[in-house]
């Protein structure tokens, strides 16, 4: 069995701050938006289609001292491990921003594109496969705090950290 950490990329690793608004504005044609819930069903749709691409991602800004964090743990020997909310077809521009940031890993997981579930049941899902698959997480780094509370329920013995600025979304 392998200690592991594990490590979300979105306002955990990375300051998507920035993207957001500029996607909720462009979702809700430019009406003043600051959360999620403030858009229409048909307007959040929208949201998560731009958002979930490229078109933005410039807009992002490490965070340089989880990256620090993250860095000084795969260098000790732990094995990093990035789970992200978001979808495969995001993987190279997500590789090449994380390579750009200097974020050391072993290894990520990406959500497939069909999965539509919210974080706080895709990511406890992930933890578990990766669990399965003969590692020893010990701790679990994201901005949800749904995610992160449902992670601590499933799973006590995995030390849990929150980042980030709260849930946006």
């Amino acid at each position: 069995m392998r200690d592991a950490v594990v490590y979300d990329i979105d306002n955990t690793l990375i300051d998507v701050r920035r993207r957001l608004y500029i996607c909720l504005k462009e979702a809700s044609n430019g009406r003043k938006i600051y959360r999620l819930s403030d858009l229409t069903p048909e307007e959040r749709d929208r949201f998560w289609e731009i958002f979930l691409s490229p078109k933005y991602i410039y807009l992002d800004r490490p965070i340089k001292e989880t990256i620090e964090e993250v860095n000084a743990k795969y260098d000790s020997g732990l094995y990093v491990i990035i789970l992200t909310g978001r979808p495969e077809n995001m993987y190279r521009v997500t590789i090449s921003q994380l390579n750009r940031y200097g974020v050391k890993f072993h290894r990520i997981y990406m959500r497939p594109i069909h999965d539509k579930n919210p974080d706080y049941i895709y990511k406890p899902s992930q933890i578990s496969r990766i669990l399965a698959e003969n590692f020893n997480i010990l701790e679990y780094h994201d901005d949800s705090i749904s995610a992160l509370e449902r992670v601590s329920q499933l799973y006590p013995n995995i030390h849990t950290c929150r980042h980030g600025f709260g849930d946006f979304l």
